[in-house]
């Protein structure tokens, strides 16, 4: 091979590699219903514990609907109501996301690392005397806008935040407004209401139902039951075709001057 032909060679694998994009995000929709309970020894609200395992770590973002209102007033100007999931019905969950370590043991208050809740407020409160520094999982509240990414129309019931997290195991709780520790530990987020728009007639109060969406542009998400596993996204094949390429050129380069 001529030193012009191999010259051409390494500019049409730098061409190949210029038409490769970025990786496409990853997303991932989870639903699910929280119940108020009524009777029993354990009295308010449930909420749901899933599973997020990251063996290798990574961002995502996590960007929750659930309050089907623009506002928590219906005097407010311009308020309005959307059935965002469409299943005939509005609910109204004022969502509040935990973060908590999973140890395989039964949910216990000391593994509670942090808590986000609405957009701008209370959006990250870290556990624990954990900081953004030393917590395994941190979080950055994303602007405060209505209209998320989800389609959520109540910006400041529904959170929307950046998660950077260390390798590990996890566990991701979604509930009403202020679920402590105590009451995570117990099962119960005691004494709670789901709250409907003030003035609004016949609204639902014994379910809510939600939504959550995991994006990344670096893990894929996979789950299983109430099991999320993120791994990463593995290079395009043109990727390893190119690093194969530029192996090639340098053994001819090597072999072209000790000819």
């Amino acid at each position: 091979m001529t030193q012009r032909t191999m010259v051409w060679v390494f500019i049409g694998f730098l061409t190949s590699v210029a038409f490769i994009g970025p990786a496409q995000a990853n997303t991932l929709e989870v639903t699910g219903t929280l119940n108020r309970l009524t009777t029993g020894p354990l009295l308010g609200t449930t909420f749901d514990t899933w599973n997020i395992n990251i063996p290798t770590g990574g961002n995502f973002t996590v960007d929750v609907l659930a309050y089907e209102a623009s506002q928590s007033n219906v005097a407010t100007a311009g308020y309005f109501s959307s059935d965002l999931n469409g299943d005939g019905e509005l609910t109204w969950l004022d969502a509040d996301t935990y973060f908590y370590r999973n140890t395989g043991a039964p949910l216990s208050a000391v593994d509670a690392l942090v808590r986000a809740d609405d957009i701008n407020n209370n959006t990250p409160v870290y556990q624990n005397g954990l900081t953004a520094l030393t917590s395994p999982v941190t979080v950055t509240s994303l602007s405060q806008a209505e209209g998320a990414i989800d389609g959520s129309i109540h910006f400041r019931r529904d959170p929307a935040y950046d998660v950077t997290a260390a390798p590990g195991n996890y566990l991701l709780l979604m509930a009403d407004f202020r679920l402590d520790p105590a009451e995570a530990q117990a099962g119960i987020n005691t004494n709670d209401n789901f709250s409907p728009p003030t003035g609004f007639v016949g609204g639902i109060t014994d379910h809510a139902d939600y939504r959550f969406r995991l994006s990344s542009n670096t893990l894929n998400f996979l789950i299983d039951g109430n099991t999320i596993t993120a791994s990463p996204v593995p290079l395009p094949a043109a990727v390893w075709l190119f690093g194969s390429g530029l192996v090639g050129l340098a053994g001819l380069a090597r072999r072209r001057l000790s000819a």
